[in-house]
């Protein structure tokens, strides 16, 4: 849970130095900077996330690697199918509309829960999460913490002042979807290692935390929500032939 802990100090501060007279300086945060670092940062994570669960052999690292690989092709194709990021698309432009606009108008409760949530959309939480839950590593959720605070900053100094609980329910509301995950993935955690699935897992979300980098950068819009489902089928396929 240290990666929600982190997020949790990071999302506090950006309030507290924002928390200077608002709506003064109604220009949106000019995220292009961080954009690139960010991303970088993401891949690097996935990368040495995937290295780090490889075989030793080097047969065995390609046999890993194809597994994997595969398991994010079936993901794919089963987000496709079920309609994940379609889905994903239509709730975000249903909570667009209730969204403050940046004009000088103060934000209420409900606008406040909205900005939450499509911040809870970030790619990062769900594979992040699972990782911090599953093996207390916490690095993606810190990379996150960043993006949701430049986020967070980014919404509170285009409003005009606002009561200081508002930004507080917009940070709560994303603690909240990510600790569930981050829960359920340490409940889970024994049992997954039992069943020798546990090393699969992480690699299924390693590969979804690079796949993130390339939306992270602005470069392309990919359907990362499609991808989900690798996160059961890598595991699946694992548990299937690791007997073979």
């Amino acid at each position: 849970m240290l990666g929600t802990w982190i997020n949790a100090v990071a999302g506090v501060g950006v309030l507290l130095w924002v928390r200077r007279p608002l709506g003064t300086e109604n220009k949106p945060l000019d995220l292009g900077r961080f954009r690139w670092g960010a991303a970088g940062l993401a891949a690097l994570i996935g990368v040495t996330g995937i290295i780090h669960a490889l075989p030793s052999s080097l047969s065995g690292a390609i046999r890993y690697l194809g597994i994997a690989l595969f398991g994010l092709l079936l993901g794919n194709l089963t987000g496709r199918i079920l309609g994940l990021q379609r889905g994903l698309d239509a709730w975000g432009r249903n909570l667009s509309g209730h969204l403050p606009k940046p004009t000088g108008t103060p934000t209420d409760v409900p606008g406040a829960l909205s900005i939450g949530a499509l911040l809870a959309l970030n790619p990062l939480l769900i594979p992040a999460a699972v990782q911090d839950g599953l093996e207390h590593r916490w690095v993606g959720l810190a990379l996150k913490s960043v993006l949701d605070a430049v986020a967070l900053h980014a919404w509170v100094r285009s409003l005009s002042p606002i009561r200081w609980s508002l930004p507080l329910v917009m940070l709560g509301v994303i603690l909240l979807w990510q600790t569930c995950w981050t829960a359920g993935a340490a409940a889970l955690a024994s049992w997954l290692q039992a069943q020798g699935v546990s090393d699969a897992l992480m690699t299924a979300c390693s590969l979804l935390i690079l796949c993130s980098a390339p939306a992270i950068a602005g470069v392309r819009r990919a359907a990362l929500a499609n991808l989900l489902p690798a996160l059961v089928w890598i595991p699946a396929l694992a548990f299937w032939l690791r007997g073979g």
